[in-house]
């Protein structure tokens, strides 16, 4: 009954999350159904195994940036794939959600890579409040958990969000100008209440 229980809770949960669950029609086996039996310590591992509210967060966060290069139109016409999505940055405990995009020639510069995240920042914040309230309010929605309510929750919990996730675009080198001479990667990267992002000093090794 417990892992019934388990079951209908993540499909509930996908289904906030507006990922696809499992149709009627693929519950029922049929020819392409495998002869062997599911491990059942996988299942056990898969089915027991609780979700944080970290990886939900970074979930929906990055479903949204997603969206948001495609409703930017972000994708077309570039030299190769746009990658977006989340990651955590276990030396400062921070969520980064990350756009990187191939641009050609003079085009990578920090006046464009800032141009591109006051786009993704405006298009993540278009339903919250307006002002400096909408950042907090925004990721709250995202990391947050209705129904646990803000018991045992370290407050202020949705400025303490906005200063753990950073929003960062990279305008890199497309594969085609990989050997030639140009400007190398920009990266520029803010948290969600700055307007405008800072450029990230390529990394170097400790001296």
């Amino acid at each position: 009954m417990a892992v019934l229980v388990r079951a209908l809770l993540i499909t509930a949960l996908l289904a906030v999350a507006g990922l696809p669950t499992m149709p009627a029609t693929a519950q029922q086996p049929g020819p392409t159904t495998p002869v062997s039996p599911v491990d059942p310590g996988l299942y056990a591992y898969l089915s027991q195994t609780p979700v944080t509210l970290l990886e939900w967060g970074m979930l929906r966060l990055g479903r949204d940036v997603q969206a948001s290069v495609t409703a930017l139109s972000l994708e077309g016409g570039r030299g190769g794939a746009v990658k977006a999505g989340t990651l955590f940055r276990p030396f400062d405990r921070r969520v980064l959600a990350y756009i990187s995009l191939p641009v050609s020639g003079k085009a990578r510069s920090l006046d464009q890579c800032q141009e591109i995240y006051t786009l993704v920042r405006e298009h993540l914040l278009a339903g919250a409040p307006s002002g400096l309230s909408g950042p907090p309010w925004y990721l709250q929605r995202l990391f947050g958990a209705d129904t646990r309510g803000s018991s045992g929750r370290p407050e202020p919990f949705g400025e303490m969000l906005v200063d753990m996730v950073l929003l960062e675009v990279t305008l890199r080198r497309p594969e085609a100008e990989a050997f030639t001479a140009g400007a190398a990667n920009i990266v520029c990267a803010g948290r969600l209440d700055q307007e405008q992002a800072a450029i990230v000093p390529p990394w170097k090794p400790p001296a």
